[in-house]
């Protein structure tokens, strides 16, 4: 890593959205506040899931878990993959963004429309096993957060383009507080309901949605046009359709075995493997952090030596996920009958199942990252349906017989499959060696030396506080 990377002035999205050249974060500081705002938000997040399983116990945790992929589904077919280009134009697209804009907005509205419309005839019209357990009242809410989730992902990916990760860490992170203090609200007044976990999420949700547009409202000035969007709607479809399937397919091979589990089995199995789901996916905090930092890195410096540090990156996401998985395989048989409570004792084994893929998708995390920079989503879109396909099979001949357990063998097993194809994939793009992005070497001990005087430097105040000598 270069020292002019890890020290470069930081960017201002003011002069962003005026269109004046903006100075860019450095890779190292943009880490930083996208891991500070992900763990920030993982802190949070956990307090409501443990608040989930301690009110309402295994089976309302299994209810909340099918209503919230859901909506995870609905955001999927409803964004139609519109973060995708914004992200990439907003990151380095020479047009100014009242050119597109207009047309990311209305394939959102389209998009929202037609999930919605899904959504009411699945759950009115067939109403299938695999949603057992979901009530009138938490259809509706999944009605109502469809659209609002959309645009929310909309003006995150905005920010992302921008490369403003603090902004974008403080957004999420106050999301997810007013949806903790929601949540708790409408228990005091309501009581401990699967509805009332759903309705907490929507009105944060609501809330970040208009904050993030008061932030961007120069930005989103004109984005309404309906006749430039008439002529940029085919760019957006066709960019967004390219990666979209590949999210779509990556989103059941991740999900579908929730689905899966609540349809062979129901809801107090579902809430078992949904905590074993959520701590071992905790892993993944670091990878993403480190994705998304390094999709719009790629994006404008693909011949300012991308390749090099794409390889660093993938070494250091390993060994940190190596480290983090095995502590955690060590820890969870405590850690989890002590936080979530001893009924949910059958969530380790679904933990000790998952690592092996978690540990594996980690560096894939940040390979879908640099190969969708590069302008290649179908790469990822084409590995993702075969780990599907692996993920189908395996659930069917699985669960029956494992129970949870299988469910988490299959999942493992696919995303072994999927990080191993995308592995290749991007040691041909980058024509680099195996060793070259697996095995860490001497010159990373340089970069990990630097990013220590960071950290010194940030926490100068404490070392004053503590005393002389305290961070040497």
């Amino acid at each position: 890593m270069k020292s002019a990377d890890l020290a470069s002035p930081p960017s201002r999205i003011e002069k962003s959205l005026q269109g004046e050249t903006a100075p860019r974060r450095s890779f190292s500081s943009n880490i930083m506040s996208v891991l500070g705002g992900q763990l920030s938000c993982a802190v949070v997040g956990l307090t409501i899931q443990v608040c989930y399983a301690r009110l309402l116990g295994p089976a309302g945790r299994g209810q909340i878990s099918v209503g919230f992929m859901a909506i995870a589904l609905g955001i999927l077919v409803g964004g139609m993959g519109g973060e995708y280009p914004i992200v990439l134009w907003t990151a380095g697209s020479k047009e100014k963004s009242t050119e597109w804009l207009p047309g990311v907005i209305w394939t959102g509205i389209l998009g929202s429309t037609l999930a919605t419309s899904f959504w009411a005839v699945i759950f009115w019209g067939w109403h299938p096993a695999f949603l057992k357990g979901m009530t009138q009242g938490m259809a509706v809410l999944v009605l109502a957060s469809i659209p609002v989730s959309v645009f929310v992902s909309y003006l995150m990916s905005v920010l992302t383009g921008f490369e403003s990760f603090r902004l974008r860490a403080g957004l999420a992170l106050a999301n997810q507080l007013l949806g903790l203090t929601g949540v708790l609200a409408l228990v005091f007044i309501y009581g401990p309901k699967p509805e009332v976990a759903l309705l907490g999420n929507q009105l944060g949700l609501l809330i970040c949605l208009g904050v993030t547009a008061f932030v961007l409202k120069d930005f989103l000035r004109g984005g309404w046009n309906l006749a430039v969007a008439r002529k940029r709607i085919f760019s957006v479809v066709n960019l967004g359709f390219r990666g979209q399937l590949g999210n779509l397919a990556t989103f059941f091979n991740y999900r579908l075995d929730v689905f899966m589990v609540n349809y062979f089995l129901d809801s107090t199995q579902v809430g078992f493997y949904a905590v074993g789901v959520l701590v071992t996916e905790a892993l993944w905090q670091i990878p993403n952090a480190a994705g998304l930092a390094l999709f719009p890195r790629t994006a404008r410096t693909l011949n300012e030596g991308a390749a090099e540090f794409t390889c660093f990156v993938l070494r250091q996401v390993l060994l940190v996920a190596c480290v983090s998985g095995v502590a955690l395989a060590l820890l969870s048989p405590v850690v989890i009958p002590l936080v979530f409570g001893a009924r949910f004792s059958p969530s380790v084994a679904v933990i000790w199942w998952l690592l092996p893929g978690v540990i594996a998708l980690s560096l894939a995390k940040v390979i879908c990252s640099d190969l969708a920079a590069r302008g290649k989503p179908e790469f990822s879109s084409i590995f993702a349906f075969v780990s599907l396909l692996v993920t189908v099979i395996l659930d069917l001949a699985l669960i029956p017989r494992m129970g949870i357990k299988g469910a988490s063998l299959a999942s493992s097993a696919a995303y072994v499959v999927d990080a191993a194809l995308l592995a290749i994939a991007l040691k041909r793009v980058l024509k680099v060696s195996w060793r070259s992005f697996l095995v860490p070497t001497h010159a990373d001990g340089a970069a990990y030396q630097m990013i220590w005087f960071q950290c010194k430097a940030w926490l100068r105040p404490v070392a004053v506080f503590l005393g002389p000598g305290r961070l040497n």
